[in-house]
Formats: C-alpha cells, sequence, structure tokens
C-alpha cells in the first residue's frame, strides 16, 4: 500500500466519522434550537409590550427559555430529560454562554462590530453546545435504539 492510498482511506473514513458526528440528531438540535430561539424572542417582546424594562423582559425570556428549552432539547433531540439532567443543563448553558460572550468580546476587542461579532460566535458556541449536551448533559449509559 502506497502512502497515498492509506492518506485517502484515512480521508475517507475521517469524512464518515464527520458524517456520523453530524446526523439526524444534529438536524434536530438546530431545528429544535431555532424554535427555543422563537420561544425565547417571543417571550422578550411580550414582556417589552406589556412594559417590562428590557432587563427584566431579558430575565424571563432566559428563565423560560431554559425551561422550554430543556424540554425540547431533552424530550425531543436527546431523549433523556430528567432533574440530574436538567442540573446538568443549566450548569451547561452558563458555561456555554460564558463561551458565547468571550467570543464575542474577543471579536469586539479586535474592532467587529457587536452585531457582526454576535452572528459570528453562534457558529462556534451551537457546535460546541451540541457537543456539550450531547456527550455530557444528555449522555446515556446505555444507547436508546432509535429510527434515524
Amino acid at each position: 500500500m502506497t502512502t497515498v492510498s492509506v492518506s485517502r482511506q484515512f480521508h475517507a473514513l475521517s469524512g464518515v466519522k464527520m458524517l456520523k458526528l453530524f446526523d439526524r440528531q444534529f438536524v434536530k438540535y438546530i431545528l429544535v434550537g431555532i424554535c427555543n430561539t422563537l420561544f425565547s424572542y417571543g417571550v422578550y417582546s411580550a414582556f417589552l409590550f406589556l412594559g417590562f424594562k428590557f432587563q427584566a423582559a431579558n430575565l424571563m425570556a432566559l428563565l423560560l427559555g431554559i425551561a422550554f428549552s430543556f424540554t425540547t432539547q431533552g424530550n425531543v433531540v436527546f431523549k433523556n430529560a430528567s432533574k440530574v439532567t436538567f442540573v446538568k443543563f443549566v450548569v451547561a448553558w452558563l458555561f456555554i454562554y460564558l463561551l458565547n460572550i468571550s467570543i464575542i468580546g474577543a471579536l469586539v476587542q479586535a474592532t467587529v462590530s457587536p452585531y457582526v461579532a454576535g452572528a459570528v460566535a453562534t457558529v462556534p458556541v451551537t457546535l460546541v453546545s451540541y457537543f456539550i449536551l450531547k456527550y455530557v448533559v444528555f449522555r446515556r449509559t446505555t444507547p436508546v435504539h432509535e429510527k434515524q
């Protein structure tokens, strides 16, 4: 076997592994994430409409959004929602939030607009949050057999 053919086989295998990482569960994660975002923004807007200051509206959107997001991700995406995973979920989102504002802060320091920085941070934060939720928060000790 030549070095070129070994290299091609390695690249083919690594591509297959990447596809497995981004399976239907990942697609569900993205779709549920869109719904969660719409829900949180709706809550935020509703509280603003009711006359709340933006800080209070944002806090309510955060709290209700965490509960809604846990329910949808835990039941629809990962199928492993429980009291234990809820605690892990909240702790994980604290870490994810800190990661998000760190990335945005670094980009703003590099003179990137906060709007653009927030949009750019969405990509790595979404990927990191998926893996944290999949392999730490909602990880199962026994696999669930689901049609995908």
